[in-house]
């Protein structure tokens, strides 16, 4: 009788061991799915800091071409606010214009996509601490019946 109480004990020891392990794993893919979480809300501030340094880049780049327009003119004998010729240096901002927009479109375009990827990842995290849990309890309550079912042929045994 005393070694059926130790093996029972042993049984919901080992239990609650091997419930122990499934929230451990579980909490070690959650956590794992919050870093990469973390990771993806720096990505996205990145990209967008990136647009503003390309927008930048690109403002420079279209004022020094307009510079070298307007000097050109000059030099050619050509009054650059007029005409044709302003007509070209309105283009060159336009341009500018256009080509900055469309860098900060693309990087917002993948900020937003990063900052989805850390919603989903933390959603995962959730579900998977979650799944941790019942998991955990289902263990235990699955050794726990185990040990009480032993139990009870013990002493459906020890009636007859």
């Amino acid at each position: 009788m005393c070694v059926m109480a130790l093996g029972a004990i042993g049984g919901l020891m080992g239990s609650a061991v091997s419930a122990m392990g499934a929230q451990a794993q579980a909490n070690a893919s959650a956590n794992q799915q919050e870093y990469n979480a973390t990771v993806a809300k720096i990505n996205a501030r990145t990209a967008r800091q990136q647009g503003v340094a390309q927008t930048e880049t690109i403002y420079r780049k279209y004022d020094k071409q307009g510079g070298q327009m307007t000097a050109a003119l000059a030099k050619a004998g050509v009054n650059p606010g007029t005409g044709s010729a302003a007509l070209v240096l309105a283009e060159n901002d336009r341009n500018s214009w256009l080509d900055a927009n469309n860098a900060i479109w693309n990087r917002e375009t993948e900020a937003i996509g990063n900052e989805n990827k850390a919603r989903d990842l933390e959603a995962q995290a959730k579900s998977t601490r979650k799944a941790g849990g019942i998991a955990a309890a289902g263990s235990f309550l699955s050794g726990l019946t185990k040990v009480t079912g032993a139990g009870m042929s013990l002493r459906i045994n020890e009636d007859a």
